[in-house]
């Protein structure tokens, strides 16, 4: 027989939250009874009258942390398999209140054992059937505003110090399949949470980086895998749902913010700039060459006059001392950074490489002196 142990910490207030309510934090550990610790333990704090104050889940090392009221307030502990548990506690401003420590034990299961013979003269009863605690209600996603999916999923230039907000880890749920792949609608934990930028509502996305080559030693690409939102928030833990996923969200992909981009008509086809050409840097993960819908990375950005909706001419210049281009393409910029642009290719008529060339379109100014939008 397992059962779980329920340890609370202390109970502590804040200098800050004093000056406006009296509060108090609550924090603990769950363990079952050999002392191994229970991530995924939903806890939920509710007042006197009813009022849920607040939920947290269990992070990877068992502990959970609230900050709540001075009020009498109720914790309830519920794991999918256990016998929920409940403790009361009064939350005095600025004393700390010891907690019994609480066991949860395993939910009882029937058996049926079938005996073949003559029946007894009265039958025996049958044994009741005892439901397992029902399922926590799934989080509430807030939805994302529509935004230019192929902004988000495309590759990029990586920048300096990689922005992290934190690390994927695991599923929430440790009783489901440990496959190191994440989809859309799994809930994920992450190793990060309020201390690092982290809170609820908030979405980002996930990030790698890698080597377009094995001999590329100064551009490094960077994948955008998939959009996620934050549904709970501690410290230094949070669980996270995946909105969407562009291929693969892989555990160790690395958080960073989401800035969504408007969708975005390309714009007219115009008269391709050879002599402003930028070059082709490289495709995405796992990709050498481009391909129509493919996207591919270029040394030029916001510094060189480069804009979302672009219409770029893919071209490769001649061999033989002259500097005729060869027409290979037509791309589009998808999404901008201020050295660096992604591109989604739209058409060829060859193969498109690393060192190939992008040539933006210009248009004939008009009578107001604006280019087409």
């Amino acid at each position: 027989m397992r059962t779980l142990a329920v340890a609370i910490v202390c109970v502590s207030l804040s200098s800050a939250a004093v000056a406006q309510a009296p509060e108090g934090h609550v924090h603990g550990v769950v363990a079952d009874e050999s002392g191994g610790v229970l991530p995924g333990v939903t806890v939920t704090a509710t007042a006197a009258n009813g009022e849920v104050l607040g939920a947290e889940v269990t992070n990877e090392g068992g502990r959970y942390r609230f900050t709540l009221p001075a009020v009498a307030v109720t914790l309830t502990f519920s794991l999918e398999g256990f016998s929920p548990a409940a403790v009361t506690l009064e939350i005095a401003p600025r004393e700390d209140v010891p907690i019994a420590a609480q066991r949860l034990a395993l939910a009882p299961r029937s058996e049926t054992v079938v005996v073949y013979g003559d029946p007894p003269a009265e039958p025996s009863p049958a044994p009741p059937r005892v439901s397992p605690p029902p399922p926590p209600p799934p989080p509430v996603v807030i939805p994302v505003a529509e935004h230019d999916h192929d902004s988000v999923c495309g590759p990029a230039k990586a920048g300096g110090t990689p922005e992290s907000l934190g690390t994927i880890r695991s599923r929430s749920n440790p009783y489901e399949s440990g496959s190191a792949l994440f989809a859309k609608d799994d809930q994920v934990v992450i190793d990060g949470g309020t201390l690092s930028g982290l809170a609820v509502g908030l979405n980002v996305v996930a990030r790698r980086s890698y080597r377009p080559s094995p001999d590329a030693r100064s551009a490094i690409g960077e994948h955008t895998a998939g959009l996620l939102q934050i549904v709970h928030a501690s410290e230094r833990a949070s669980i996270a749902v995946v909105i969407y996923a562009c291929d693969e969200i892989m555990r160790g992909d690395r958080l960073a913010p989401f800035t969504p981009e408007p969708v975005r008509t390309p714009e007219p086809a115009g008269t391709p700039a050879y002599d402003a050409a930028a070059q082709i840097l490289f495709a995405d993960s796992g990709h050498l060459l481009g391909a129509p819908r493919r996207f591919m990375v270029i040394d030029r950005g916001t510094d060189q006059a480069i804009r979302a909706g672009q219409r770029l001419t893919l071209f490769r210049r001649e061999n033989h001392g002259g500097r005729k281009p060869i027409v290979v393409g037509d791309a589009v910029v998808v999404a901008v950074r201020r050295d660096s642009a992604t591109i989604r290719i739209e058409r060829v008529n060859d193969a498109i490489g690393f060192g190939d060339w992008a040539a933006p379109q210009r248009y004939a100014e008009s009578a107001s002196g604006a280019r087409p939008e």
